[in-house]
């Protein structure tokens, strides 16, 4: 289950996890921020302390990685809800894989994208957002 959001030229992560960091969203869970350089194409996680959150997005807001994928795990505000944010390479186009507590629709197995969307585009819009696509199977 992924969303795909699109942008009109290259978003700096920095600038995006700043964004959602000051909107509520949580870069770290039980004391850990997860992220990713993915530097062969076989997306290893690591684990850093929270208190090394700073450093973290600094590493991966690095122009040397515009050209790699980035990510790293979120939560959406008050909530046990979010996933992994991949940051693809040229920066126009960044995913949600969401894996951490899915939200369904009530009595289905689909995703409630709705209920992700409604708190997340409001952030990237203004951003210069030009297309939103999701993505489930059951």
């Amino acid at each position: 289950m992924d969303i795909d959001f699109s942008f009109h030229e290259p978003v700096s992560v920095l600038t995006l996890l700043g964004r959602l960091h000051s909107a509520s969203f949580a870069l770290s869970i039980e004391g850990k921020v997860s992220h990713l350089v993915d530097l062969d194409g076989m997306f290893e996680w690591l684990k850093a302390p929270a208190a090394d959150l700073k450093s973290v997005v600094s590493e991966l807001n690095r122009a040397e990685w515009v050209d790699r994928t980035v990510g790293i795990t979120l939560l959406f505000p008050g909530s046990v809800r979010g996933g992994d944010l991949l940051f693809h390479p040229g920066r126009v186009k960044v995913s949600l894989v969401i894996e951490v507590n899915r939200r369904n629709l009530p009595e289905s197995q689909f995703c409630d994208f709705g209920w992700y969307l409604n708190q997340i585009i409001p952030i990237l819009e203004p951003m210069g957002l030009v297309g939103v696509e999701a993505q489930d199977s059951p």
